[in-house]
């Protein structure tokens, strides 16, 4: 008989939780005021200088119903964590936006290779929604 009330709390238990309301205020699936951020497409880059080197990232400018800003990430490889590199605003009525990720303020700038991702994202009075991650684009800074 105890076995069967355990079961039946378990089971009862694993039911109700199915039925948790999930209240999440940036979900765009149950609140249609919220705009998903675009997409962010064309990742392209540039390196320049050989003593103090820099690379410029551009990408293909989303639309400002949809962005208000992007973030840029960098990793040491294909597959390893992307960390934050900085965030750019979002200029209206430009075709490309860009980066300039540079050793003069950042002494992780150096020769070697990297991989950049960029995301957009859209702020809202809730918080900050951020969008899917660009495919990963490979950038070589030659040595000296």
């Amino acid at each position: 008989m105890r076995i069967r009330y355990t079961i039946l709390l378990i089971a009862l238990a694993l039911l109700s939780a199915c039925g948790i309301k999930r209240d999440n205020p940036l979900d765009p699936t149950y609140n249609s005021s919220i705009v998903k951020p675009g997409d962010v497409g064309g990742l392209q880059h540039t390196v320049l200088g050989t003593t103090t080197p820099y690379v410029i990232l551009e990408w293909i400018s989303n639309n400002n119903y949809n962005t208000d800003g992007y973030y840029v990430y960098r990793s040491l490889g294909y597959n390893s964590f992307y960390a934050v590199v900085d965030t750019v605003l979002h200029v209206e009525g430009t075709p490309l936006q860009s980066y300039t990720h540079s050793s003069a303020n950042d002494p992780s700038v150096a020769p070697g290779d990297y991989w950049y991702r960029v995301s957009a994202y859209k702020d809202y009075e809730e918080g900050r929604l951020e969008g899917r991650l660009s495919d990963k684009h490979f950038v070589r800074i030659p040595g000296k």
